[in-house]
């Protein structure tokens, strides 16, 4: 389980990261698996104000099995600054955790390829083994990706524990290592990381 200091709700901004946008991540809320989501846990990242969050619309994204269904992804919530409420009147998303903000791709997905990746497999075997919905080009992307966003990450998670010592010679498995450490016993490390951190694996 991740520490208290994980638990923080401002730790991304405490940890003075270059982010565009600001993110919040739930486990869950109302409807879905594991809820625990509640509004009154919840500052606005934008002002900070407590008390003056309501539920606005459900965020919802194409699910990665089927092309034609969409699945609940988030919720949108609304500071209000409607009547006596010090609210600043912007919204925000708070994801579920296992929602990867700008990807189809969820976070069980990712680390299902990422398992087969740190048994030894290729990515495109590890793709086809983990039965991942799409074109190899995508696997190749994330890929990528996940290796430009690797200082964010790896400093993130240094400062919760040292890096374990690895026989792997990818920069991304060794983070991917890590990330077990830090997060031992969960299912889906990379949704850990945004309940715990505040901000999404993928940048």
């Amino acid at each position: 389980m991740p520490s208290k200091k994980l638990d923080a709700p401002r730790l991304a901004q405490a940890a003075h990261l270059d982010v565009t946008a600001i993110f919040s991540f739930c486990a869950g809320f109302p409807g879905t698996p594991g809820a625990a989501f509640s509004l009154k846990q919840l500052s606005c990242p934008h002002c900070q104000q407590s008390e003056t969050l309501n539920r606005h619309s459900l965020l919802y994204g194409n699910d990665p099995f089927a092309c034609a269904k969409e699945r609940v992804r988030g919720q949108r919530v609304f500071c209000s600054n409607r009547g006596r409420r010090v609210g600043c009147g912007r919204t925000f998303s708070v994801f579920l955790s296992d929602t990867l903000p700008r990807h189809t791709l969820t976070a069980t997905l990712l680390w299902q390829w990422l398992i087969q990746r740190l048994a030894g497999l290729s990515a495109k075997a590890a793709a086809e083994k983990a039965n991942l919905p799409f074109a190899l080009e995508t696997v190749y992307h994330l890929g990528r990706k996940l290796c430009r966003g690797l200082a964010r990450l790896r400093t993130l998670l240094c400062r919760e524990q040292a890096p374990p010592a690895s026989a792997q010679d990818d920069p991304v498995l060794q983070s991917m290592e890590h990330l077990q450490k830090v997060f031992p016993g969960q299912e889906c490390p990379p949704a850990a990381f945004q309940l715990g951190f505040q901000v999404p694996v993928l940048g």
